[in-house]
């Protein structure tokens, strides 16, 4: 065992200081200038692995030790869940009345015009958009799409509060009542969540049952977790499930190394499992009661189409006829001058379908072939549409904005031939300064503040909590956290990286960084591994 941890702790050490190493090196290229030049990357990461090793060193050894919490004595008062909830959903108020009736961007559009048309498609969780539907057939009673849109917000403010008031309670026993008090201000005074908690996007929802679902998973292990706290489990991660597909793949993924792992994961493994079963029935019921087309192929593809578009028209002397032929059908000729880095959606939305699908098989292959003669070119392509998700930037890159915010002309209310969101002239200031101070660019040029929005901070944190975990020993929460990191890396893969993407992972980071802070106190619950 000794000899274990002799070898654990310096080996994090290593891998973790190359892992920071290598995305600074390359990463702060393509944040520069949009492309890596090899030999600024070598020296790049020469110099910047002994920083990240000594700066590690510190972290793990004199830094993130101190913030580990006792557990609560006995006789202190149990943490009040209804009191977080209403502090919560207090804090939510101000920015729903300053946006009423809430945020309807995004996908929001898409919804409304499946639910007019009758024609729905799983592309789309459809218990999302079924939800949006709910709120609009009471037009008639509530009297205008106004306050439809109303009661969409405040339904989901009170769904999100709710979880996270559970998240909270479930930290107080797993961890201690300091813990659950400071998630409750995170969850409350945290700006992401007082700007989505009234924002029309599936992303809110998925990642407040996430959170709420994962939370008891760890209570699982700490202290174990009564009746009914495992129906609340499963519905939380049933409903994560049904709110993002990801989620899904992710639960598979990550039951299959809990029933490999360790006996004692068993019973969670099986119940994941459920989860599992229960969510693509529950789906596969819902797209046959509404009769759902399937999503389309095209989107699971961002990333290559990226690579090759950058190909064509960066460097098409690579490519021999049979290739430039395959892209050109694909692409329709001229698709690829669309491209923009870091939003694949200008070259995708306009790809026709079917073309597509018909030729997939020739699509990869290719693919594949150029790949192989120009994989640097492959790297640049994925790092420009990653790069929020891998580097803390120095500004904002991507072509969307960072957070949309307000009620987009018709994008509800056109579908119905109804009278388009209005927003209280009052306020009319603060969303404009808002919007261009905070929304557009995320707090990109305000100091300090913007280290609240930068996504690639976001993630080198959670990076350095996970790695601390493993320096550390405690393998019960890595098999946990592993969860997370099997959900995030597809989001790497995706079309655009927008703050709704990171949202999920705000959301566990109270998971990552409170935890208890000795051997004792984690035997006499019955829980975490941990070697001193």
């Amino acid at each position: 065992m000794e000899n274990q941890k002799s070898l654990r702790r310096p080996l994090t050490l290593l891998i973790g200081a190359v892992i920071y190493a290598a995305l600074y090196a390359f990463c702060s290229q393509i944040d520069e200038v949009g492309f890596i030049q090899w030999r600024t990357a070598a020296v790049r990461f020469g110099l910047a692995l002994p920083v990240a090793l000594a700066a590690l060193w510190l972290l793990m050894r004199h830094v993130l030790p101190k913030t580990e919490m006792k557990p609560d004595a006995e006789e202190k008062k149990p943490f009040c869940t209804w009191g977080a909830f209403l502090f919560i959903l207090c804090c939510y108020v101000p920015m729903f009345l300053i946006e009423y009736p809430g945020s309807f961007t995004y996908d929001t559009q898409s919804e409304a015009a499946q639910i007019a048309s009758q024609a729905y498609s799983s592309g789309y969780p459809l218990l999302h958009t079924l939800m949006i539907r709910f709120c609009v057939s009471l037009r008639g009673v509530l009297g205008s799409m106004n306050r439809c849109a109303a009661l969409y917000s405040i339904i989901q403010m009170v769904l999100v509060a709710f979880c996270f008031a559970q998240f909270c309670a479930s930290v107080s026993r797993s961890v201690s009542g300091r813990a659950a008090r400071l998630s409750m201000l995170f969850f409350g005074l945290y700006p992401l969540h007082m700007a989505f908690a009234s924002n029309c996007a599936k992303d809110v929802l998925f990642a407040a049952f996430l959170a709420l679902y994962v939370a008891l998973c760890f209570e699982e292990i700490a202290c174990g977790i009564t009746r009914g706290r495992r129906v609340l489990q499963v519905v939380s991660g049933v409903l994560a499930c049904l709110l993002r597909n990801n989620m899904i793949y992710a639960m598979i993924a990550w039951v299959i190394v809990l029933l490999i792992v360790r006996k004692n994961f068993r019973r969670m493994a099986l119940y994941g499992l459920l989860i599992c079963a229960l969510s693509l029935g529950i789906n596969a019921g819902l797209k046959a009661a509404t009769d759902a087309e399937s999503g389309d192929v095209i989107e699971l593809f961002s990333v290559p189409i990226q690579q090759l578009a950058r190909v064509r028209l960066y460097a098409p002397q690579a490519l021999d006829q049979a290739e430039m032929d395959v892209i050109d059908t694909v692409y329709q000729g001229w698709r690829f001058y669309q491209y923009e880095p870091t939003l694949s959606d200008e070259i995708k939305n306009n790809i026709v379908d079917q073309v597509f699908e018909e030729n997939l098989g020739d699509f990869l292959k290719t693919w594949a072939s150029v790949g192989a003669k120009c994989p640097a070119v492959y790297l640049d392509a994925f790092l420009n549409l990653a790069l929020p998700s891998l580097y803390p930037y120095r500004v904002w890159h991507g072509a969307a904005e960072y957070l949309e915010t307000g009620c987009n002309g018709d994008v509800l209310s056109g579908p119905f031939g109804a009278e388009n969101l209005t927003q209280p002239e009052c306020f009319t200031g603060i969303r404009r300064w808002l919007d261009e101070h905070l929304w557009e660019t995320g707090a990109a040029e305000t100091p300090v503040i913007r280290w609240l929005f930068n996504t690639g901070a976001v993630y080198w944190l959670m990076m350095l909590l996970f790695l601390y975990d493993i320096y550390s020993g405690r393998r019960d929460r890595i098999r946990l956290e592993l969860l997370i990191v099997l959900l995030w890396v597809p989001y790497l893969f995706g079309p655009v990286m927008q703050a709704r993407y990171m949202y999920p992972f705000v959301c566990v980071l109270p998971l990552f960084a409170f935890r208890r802070g000795t051997l004792e106190d984690g035997k006499a619950k019955g829980g975490m591994d941990h070697e001193a």
